[in-house]
């Protein structure tokens, strides 16, 4: 196998950070199978580094995750996080690890049927049908980690009990983004799910969302919009839900040289992929055509973007939740003082 590393984690680590997997089956649904990777708060010891396993003989070590330690002490907020079309659970493992490392237990699942491996395959399904399974899968994921449910198999009573329900936030990527902002609307025939508290949007894809379906998302909601980006550009994606939310606080974050790609692990995996020899080509072709929207001529450096999404993030969730009010303020007014940031908040 392969070995490769995405050190250094985005940010020295307030809590050392662990990560577990588990599969997690949903009876209710056809016995629909999900892969679930979480990321919290741990006490490390000797626990060697986490692995992700892209394919098949290509890994990469954790930027700064060990394998299943054992948890810190206290009650952590709980970030459920989707992934956007063509993505994995841990395709954003730097900013999962960031948020864990900051005091979050985060939650991500695989999406069967809008997953990577469904697209290489030609296994992926329609947009409606795949729009009904992230809702389902969400709120599947909810009952899993809040209730301990039987079928959370692989997920230690420990880790349960370290989870506060009361600060649950959805949140997501492109069409994990639309997965977060549904889930709270009602949408896909599943009804508004209560339990969420808040709801972030990174580069959120929303145009097939009513102005109804959008103005029923009433919890604190913040969107992180890419000033490049082609693929959920301002304009169809963000502009009327920026007007039409109504939670109370709604802040949109701008960032300018950044693209669809500024809040996954693509800039990573362009970089890591010229360490690989004789990469298949269709997985060749796919990062290279999707790395742009991450890392290139024009786009502000990948890591920092991912970071300044982190920061953001957590001053958003320090004043909702409530975490520490006093110390978002200071740093959402840092973040609307920096340069090529626009944060505005209604």
């Amino acid at each position: 196998m392969i070995s490769l590393t995405a050190a250094p984690p985005l940010e020295p680590q307030t809590y050392p950070v662990g990560r577990r997997s588990a599969l997690l089956v949903d009876a209710a649904r056809d016995n629909r199978m999900l892969g679930v990777d979480i990321w919290y708060p741990a006490i490390v010891a000797d626990e060697p580094i986490a692995t992700y396993e892209l394919l098949p003989g290509i890994a990469f070590e954790s930027a700064g995750a060990h394998h299943e330690p054992p948890v810190a002490a206290g009650r952590f907020p709980l970030v459920l996080f989707s992934h956007g079309r063509t993505g994995m659970r841990f395709a954003y493992s730097l900013l999962s690890e960031a948020l864990a490392a900051r005091g979050a237990v985060v939650v991500s699942a695989d999406h069967p049927g809008d997953a990577l491996a469904d697209w290489l395959l030609g296994t992926n399904v329609d947009d409606r049908t795949n729009e009904m399974n992230r809702v389902g899968d969400a709120g599947f994921l909810l009952d899993s980690v809040l209730a301990g449910a039987p079928h959370a198999s692989g997920l230690p009573e420990e880790l349960l009990d370290a989870i506060d329900a009361t600060r649950v936030v959805a949140a997501g990527h492109s069409y994990g983004a639309y997965t977060a902002l549904a889930v709270v609307a009602g949408d896909s025939g599943a009804s508004a799910d209560a339990r969420v508290h808040a709801v972030v949007g990174l580069q959120a894809y929303t145009r097939t969302m009513s102005d109804g379906e959008i103005g029923r998302v009433d919890v604190p909601t913040m969107l992180v919009v890419a000033e490049l980006d082609t693929a959920t550009p301002a304009e169809s994606d963000a502009d009327r839900p920026w007007a039409l939310l109504p939670g109370q606080p709604v802040w949109r974050m701008d960032l300018a040289e950044s693209a669809h790609q500024a809040s996954s692990d693509m800039g990573l995996y362009a970089e890591l992929a010229h360490q690989v020899p004789d990469l298949p080509p269709i997985v060749l072709d796919y990062l290279e055509s999707t790395a742009t929207a991450a890392t290139g001529p024009g786009l502000r450096p990948w890591r920092e973007g991912l970071l300044l999404q982190t920061q953001a993030m957590w001053a958003f969730l320090d004043i909702v939740l409530p975490i520490d009010p006093a110390r978002g303020e200071i740093e959402a007014q840092r973040l609307a003082a920096t340069a090529g940031v626009s944060l505005r908040r209604r």
